[in-house]
């Protein structure tokens, strides 16, 4: 019986590791949402190890699944490092509920103050702050680091009903991304 059970625990552990090497070759092939929706299904089997949870957060970050964040968040919180990025999603999340807020509901957020980083979203964020363009339903936004990058923001609602918020990104008056948040 012990025996049966220490290859049940074997198996566990090489089935754990087996799906975090998989996820880390996912995110190093760029094949971040594939890598996003691996570490959701893998999310409470981990829920001890940061460094797996981390790499499945960064996965949802740049796959534009920001809202699949609240439960890295909550579970970071172990190491200096792990805490770091915990701090980073939130930001982000929180950047993206107040855009949200502002846009579909006109709360005015000029005068407040908030961290940033340097995502996408963060940065179109600050220069929302500056420049609301409170008459305009979709708000342009040139990179002032970049003179051929240009950025617009606005609402959107997505099949299901959804709401959210898209950013195109340009290069050269050229679409070259589009994220729905």
């Amino acid at each position: 019986m012990k025996f049966l059970l220490l290859i049940l625990i074997f198996l566990t552990d090489l089935l754990s590791a087996d799906s975090k090497q998989h996820l880390f070759e996912l995110y190093q092939q760029r094949n971040y949402l594939q890598a996003c929706d691996l570490g959701k299904q893998g999310f409470q089997y981990h829920l001890s190890d940061e460094a797996y949870i981390s790499l499945y957060a960064f996965s949802c970050l740049k796959a534009d699944v920001i809202d699949r964040l609240a439960g890295p968040i909550m579970v970071l919180n172990q190491t200096k490092e792990a805490r770091a990025n915990s701090s980073y999603f939130s930001v982000i999340v929180m950047q993206k509920k107040l855009l949200m807020q502002s846009l579909y509901d006109n709360k005015p957020l000029q005068s407040l103050k908030f961290p940033t980083s340097s995502h996408l979203l963060s940065k179109v964020f600050d220069w929302y702050l500056k420049d609301p363009q409170s008459n305009q339903f979709v708000k342009e936004f040139k990179d002032p680091s970049d003179t051929h990058s240009s950025y617009k923001l606005y609402t959107t609602t997505e099949i299901n009903g959804r709401k959210s918020i898209a950013i195109d990104e340009y290069y050269d008056k050229i679409l070259t991304f589009h994220h729905v948040y």
